[in-house]
Parts: structure tokens; sequence; C-alpha cells
């Protein structure tokens, strides 16, 4: 997996995999109704902060952009983060790139950023995720019950740490 910084030329696609309700129903917010500006906006504002970086997921041989991840609310004094990731192209679902963006983005946030604790917030209905997230070294840390509604039923929703 290759990653680097998400671009302009990103975004149109992003928005598309944003508003695909098989992917919105595993993202902490409700993207169907974002519009282009909106979604310019954002990347305008990632790119000024100092407390979030997004990257564009691409694989390797072909370097097709099938995904982002990113490292937000970096707090610098307590070293912790909150991570997110989604794997757009569902033709790469399954395939470990998931888990391959995971390991560098962490790897990044503990090597090169010198964070101590990334949490992660994942809803109980999906399962590949909290496997592939146990399998790259997060943990539950604490469970929200009943705290997302999603399809007119209540679901848990796992805090999920990574420790250094």
């Amino acid at each position: 997996t290759i990653m680097r910084s998400l671009q302009r030329s990103d975004l149109r696609l992003s928005l598309y995999w944003l508003k695909d309700p098989e992917i919105n129903k595993f993202l902490t917010q409700n993207f169907e109704n974002l519009t282009n500006e909106q979604e310019s906006q954002w990347l305008e504002f990632i790119h000024s902060s100092n407390k979030d970086i997004v990257f564009a997921i691409l694989t390797k041989k072909g370097k097709i952009y099938i995904g982002n991840c990113g490292l937000h609310e970096i707090n610098w004094e307590d070293k912790t983060c909150e991570f997110g990731i989604l794997i757009g192209n569902k033709l790469y679902w399954n395939k470990g790139y998931g888990s391959d963006a995971i390991k560098s983005a962490v790897s990044f946030a503990v090597n090169d950023l010198k964070l101590s604790k990334i949490l992660l917030y994942v809803y109980e209905y999906n399962q590949r995720a909290i496997r592939v997230y146990d399998k790259c070294g997060f943990k539950i840390k604490k469970i929200l019950k009943k705290e997302h509604v999603y399809n007119k039923k209540y679901w848990d929703t796992y805090l999920m740490e990574f420790l250094v």
C-alpha cells in the first residue's frame, strides 16, 4: 500500500464513496448530503490544520486511489490522536489494503509524530474492521452501549486504542 497526502483531485471519488450507503453505514458521521463545496472546504481545513493529517491510500502496483485514512484531533501535549479509515473502492475490500494502511499510519504516528496513544471508534456490526484493528494492535478500551442507531436498531460503539 502506498500513502500520500490527500489532493483536490481525489475529492470527487472520495465524495462518491462517502455517500455510498454500503460505506456510509460504517462511518462515524453521515455524509449522504455532503456537497462538493463542503468537501473542498474540508480539504482546505485539513491542509491548514496542525491537528489533522489525511492520507490517500493507493495500491502498490497500479497506484490506484482506493481510500483515505487520517490522524485527527492530534493532541501534541498528550501525544494522542483519533484514527479513521475507509477503503472506498469495494474491489479492494478483504485484500489486506486496510491492514497495510493502518499499520503504515500507526507507524507514522508513533515513529514520526512521536504519539503514544491512538483511539478509534467502530460499530459492533463492523466485525470485519474490529478483527483488522485487533490484528493491527488495537484493543477494546470501552464499549458505549446502544450509542449508535442504524437500520432502526441500537448498536454498541467500541472505543479501541493502540498504546505504545
